[in-house]
């Protein structure tokens, strides 16, 4: 027994220095093999459980002691790497992809050994074996996703008759669905291979009917999962560097893009399954473990919290297969694929915003790329062509907020109030400024008029100059568009008409830079 005790000990001590953020580690439960998805079950005596897919089988382990998990029954089935769990009531259903259908568990018994069933739909026109995924809505309906007949679409299916011998209700044949999640009267499937994700009208399970679509960032829709108001969806794109995609999809046949994110920026990172809990998705990521943001506010999507369950770092398919937030206790379930079973424990933060804009006080344009730092910390960032900004953070408190652009005064706005949670605005409008050449006794100032203008811009020097001076014009890029010489008080540069509109930055020189502004085209 030592050597086992001895190697539990020095994979304890690694894996929690991979990196967490208000997430720590409660247990662990190594296997001898791989694992897929986990899901969560309760008894009648509020023993909480883990429902844990292994190559071989399916593992129920008693959380009774959260800190010592431990493998009550094992029900053996088809090798396979992919294994997903749902439950119904006392019922829990396993799919694979290597054969046997559905396998249905009776967890009732528990703490005794459950009764298990296996069912193919033998009787049904279209048998299958095999099976992708599967889901099951709050009125009972089993979602039958990814398996060997027709196009691998949804097979919908009963379960309120009996529990153990499920009745086909109707099939949506359209496209195949690598996985899907459903509420009310709408399916909300994913259709991996055309990059979409498709609302379906189920309230006739024998008539489904597609409602509209719309596509995910990377264009390869593995999960979907739908806000607790129901107003909107995230997905996921099981691809190198991919996205968490958040959507509006108040109205199905004009669904829209409000936000996406991923974990790790440059690190390529592959997400797989995000769940929604209490308006946060909490997100197997492979290889960067459990990610969790906060997603009340939906187009603004915030990481908040992480647990990296696997020494791996980067792209790959290894790690974090799947994650379980819905347990009473509150604490989430990980099954990574290499290290076991973990048992997590969250502080669930809100994230805390800054939003608004940034604008010259004479003309009402927008500043692009001023700097707005909050001060004392490291948040920063720049304003977008439009003059807009905003700042995300799990701090809270007062700060003072410096803003600042290139030709004009900074200004500090005082005692900005961050709160977890909430949206504070601020609009800021900063005053031009003109540097001078430095061998003039008297400051050089220009003035820039119309701006923002469409077709033809003048640059007026009021005072005389001893010397020519030299003009650019750039673009967002900092590609020169406008080259030049200012030899008179008044110059109206000659610029490209197929200019896209925006904002560009002159600059005018004796040497050194003396004067930078920022101009607008409007269409």
């Amino acid at each position: 027994m030592k050597k086992p005790i001895l190697f539990l000990s020095i994979l304890f001590l690694s894996i929690t220095t991979f990196g967490q953020l208000n997430m720590s580690l409660v247990g662990q439960k190594s296997y001898n093999q791989d694992l897929s998805d986990v899901w969560g079950y309760v008894d009648e005596t509020g023993i909480e459980y883990a429902l844990v897919g292994v190559y071989n089988g399916l593992s129920v382990v008693s959380l009774e002691d959260p800190s010592n998990p431990e493998e009550v029954f094992f029900g053996p089935g088809p090798n396979s790497i992919w294994r997903d769990i749902k439950t119904w009531g006392d019922y829990a259903y396993v799919s694979n992809e290597s054969g046997g259908g559905v396998y249905i568990v009776d967890l009732s018994p528990l703490p005794e050994e459950p009764i298990t069933s296996t069912t193919n739909f033998t009787g049904d026109t279209y048998p299958f074996q095999t099976i992708h995924n599967l889901y099951i809505d709050e009125s009972g309906k089993l979602y039958i996703f990814g398996s060997d007949n027709g196009n691998g679409g949804a097979i919908i299916c009963d379960l309120t008759q009996d529990p153990m011998i499920p009745v086909e209700l109707g099939r949506y044949n359209t496209y195949y669905f690598h996985d899907g999640m459903a509420r009310g009267d709408t399916l909300w499937g994913c259709a991996l291979y055309q990059g979409l994700l498709t609302p379906i009208d189920v309230s006739d399970p024998s008539n489904p009917t597609l409602m509209g679509s719309v596509e995910t960032p990377s264009q390869f829709t593995h999960n979907a999962w739908v806000s607790d108001d129901g107003t909107h969806v995230f997905t996921t794109d099981e691809v190198t560097g991919g996205f968490i995609g958040a959507y509006n999809v108040v109205d199905p046949s004009n669904m829209y893009e409000v936000d996406r994110i991923k974990t790790s920026k440059g690190n390529n990172v592959i997400p797989h399954n995000v769940h929604v809990f209490n308006d946060y998705l909490v997100t197997s990521y492979y290889r960067d473990g459990i990610v969790v943001h906060d997603s009340k506010y939906p187009d603004r999507l915030f990481e908040v919290a992480n647990f990296d369950t696997s020494p791996l770092s980067g792209d790959g398919f290894n790690g974090s297969w799947g994650a379980y937030p819905f347990l009473p206790s509150g604490l989430i379930l990980a099954s990574d694929i290499e290290e076991g079973l973990f048992v997590l424990e969250i502080e669930y933060q809100r994230a805390a915003y800054i939003s608004g804009s940034v604008k010259d006080i004479s003309t009402n344009s927008p500043i692009f790329n001023a700097e707005v730092r909050v001060l004392e910390t490291d948040l920063e960032t720049q304003t977008n062509f439009a003059g807009g900004f905003e700042l995300g953070t799990l701090l809270n408190g007062t700060f003072d907020v410096l803003v600042s652009a290139n030709g004009y005064s900074p200004d500090t706005i005082r005692n900005v109030e961050l709160i977890n949670g909430e949206i504070t605005a601020l609009n800021v409008e900063l005053d031009d400024f003109y540097v001078g050449l430095a061998d003039q006794q008297e400051m050089i100032t220009i003035k820039v008029f119309p701006n923002p203008f469409t077709d033809l811009i003048t640059i007026e020097i009021p005072q005389e100059t001893e010397s020519q001076l030299s003009m650019t014009i750039t673009n967002k890029l900092g590609q020169v568009i406008f080259k030049g010489i200012v030899n008179s008080e008044s110059f109206s540069p000659r610029l490209d008409h197929k200019l896209q509109p925006g904002s560009y930055l002159i600059s005018i020189y004796d040497g050194p830079q003396i004067i930078a502004k920022e101009i607008v085209i409007k269409k």
